[in-house]
């Protein structure tokens, strides 16, 4: 008999969470490099220009070019992987972790098959998050329900509050309800 090592969705979503935050931060460390070679090649093709090689000033426009492309595509990369982040985070703050594991499974997929990703600095970090997010998917565990906030009030905390609302009345009236710009 085979005993299945029971997976924590906290733990697993907690991974995954990191391996995309390491991403993103992989992606703006790669798109700074990116920039910077950018400012280096328009710099030399303004001198070439200026100096009157048009053949090279071109070639060097032309690789310009080439890494505004891979840039803008980097970027839109990173804003897939900050919804990625977010989501996770909702699955965390609620405990759903099922719902958001197959949403960001079927993202994550979608991501393995881009150039990008096979970036050597981003390749592991996609690998490890797509191991965490297929655990968060396959587990079956119920997680209880989500997180709620206690709402009942005591009476030392009604007490605080009527204070806090009776100050705020009268610091609303002494200020005349009116914009800081017409006090003069």
């Amino acid at each position: 008999m085979v005993f299945k090592k029971k997976v924590d969705p906290l733990k697993s979503a907690l991974t995954a969470l990191y391996n995309v935050r390491a991403s993103i931060q992989r992606l703006d460390a790669l798109i700074d490099r990116i920039n910077s070679r950018r400012s280096k090649l328009m710099d030399m093709a303004v001198e070439l220009q200026a100096r009157g090689e048009t053949y090279l000033a071109k070639r060097y426009a032309e690789e310009i070019a080439k890494l505004d492309n891979m840039r803008s595509r980097l970027e839109v990369l990173k804003l897939v992987l900050e919804k990625v982040s977010l989501s996770i985070d909702l699955a965390i703050a609620m405990r759903d972790f099922k719902l958001i594991a197959d949403e960001v499974s079927s993202i994550v997929g979608e991501i393995k098959k881009i150039p990008e990703s096979k970036i050597s600095d981003l390749a592991v970090y996609f690998s490890e998050l797509e191991v965490s997010i297929r655990e968060l998917a396959s587990t079956n565990l119920e997680t209880g329900p989500p997180l709620q906030l206690d709402t009942t009030e005591t009476p030392d905390a009604r007490k605080v509050l009527e204070e806090a609302r009776s100050l705020l009345k009268t610091k609303l009236e002494n200020e005349n309800l009116q914009p800081p710009a017409l006090n003069k």
